[in-house]
């Protein structure tokens, strides 16, 4: 049986601390049929100097002179990734060994899978593993029976993933007008038309926010909140949802406008929808 390559995409922005570990990772993979395509989106720090440290071939480095904003950069890496499954690894997170060749078998199971995700550990900048509430955790263990849990909540991690290169063509890229939650738009787009499936093993560390994190940079705005707010109303709005899960979406957008409920938010709410 032909062993299929792998693309592994990977976007930088000042993870110089960080990328040498997450790009070691890969080259360890006991799976070893992938090429990396990584993408420094005009990093100021030295990840650009790290990452042309690596001479090995299958390592496809791409160099922006500005920071084009995280979700442009995702599309912009889509376009080299040739290999039948596209696994995602952001710069400062860590794959296990075997990641590769377990989500491999699985996305080969069916041919009605369209991703795969995984159960990780966090892990904090001295790559320690540290103990924290995973949110919603006990569900994804029933995920593979409900997946249309995904429609209240996102708890799939970007680094765990590995989906089907030929989705693109059915649902697009990544939303071009999303910033932040770009990744749980680009779930629910993939769940419309496929299978998603959860593997109940850690394959990945991911890093806890930290003062480079995307995360972190957005925490002191309202954005992330705003993101989650819109993907919940086009949830009910694109996908016939039974009463249960209308419940469930309802009381999702209840909690997050908890989290802003000034005046100013609710405006920049309105015209963010609109924007659809």
């Amino acid at each position: 049986m032909k062993i299929q390559k792998v693309s592994i995409l990977m976007t930088i922005f000042n993870h110089e601390n960080y990328l040498k570990s997450s790009i070691k990772s890969l080259i360890n993979q006991n799976y070893k049929n992938w090429e990396l395509i990584a993408i420094d989106n005009g990093s100021t720090d030295k990840s650009a100097l790290i990452l042309k440290s690596f001479k090995d071939k299958r390592i496809k480095k791409k160099f922006l002179k500005k920071n084009i904003g995280r979700t442009e950069c995702l599309n912009f890496g889509l376009k080299f990734c040739k290999s039948k499954f596209i696994a995602i690894l952001d710069s400062d997170d860590i794959s296990e060994k075997s990641r590769l060749r377990i989500q491999v078998r699985e996305m080969n199971s069916s041919k009605n899978l369209g991703l795969v995700f995984s159960d990780f550990e966090f892990i904090n900048e001295k790559s320690k593993i540290v103990k924290l509430p995973k949110t919603n955790f006990n569900s994804k263990k029933d995920f593979n029976v409900q997946p249309r849990q995904l429609l209240s909540k996102n708890f799939i991690p970007h680094s765990s993933i590995m989906f089907r290169s030929n989705l693109i063509k059915k649902i697009g890229n990544y939303p071009e007008n999303f910033k932040y939650a770009q990744d749980y738009a680009f779930y629910l787009k993939i769940l419309k038309i496929s299978k998603i499936k959860f593997i109940n093993k850690s394959l990945v560390k991911l890093r806890i926010p930290h003062q480079h994190s995307e995360t972190f940079r957005n925490s002191s705005s309202k954005i992330i909140t705003l993101e989650l707010l819109k993907i919940l109303i086009l949830n009910l709005m694109n996908f016939k949802t039974s009463f249960v899960e209308k419940l469930s979406i309802f009381f999702a957008i209840l909690l997050n406008l908890v989290k802003c409920c000034t005046p100013s938010f609710f405006i920049n709410l309105k015209n963010l929808i609109y924007r659809v």
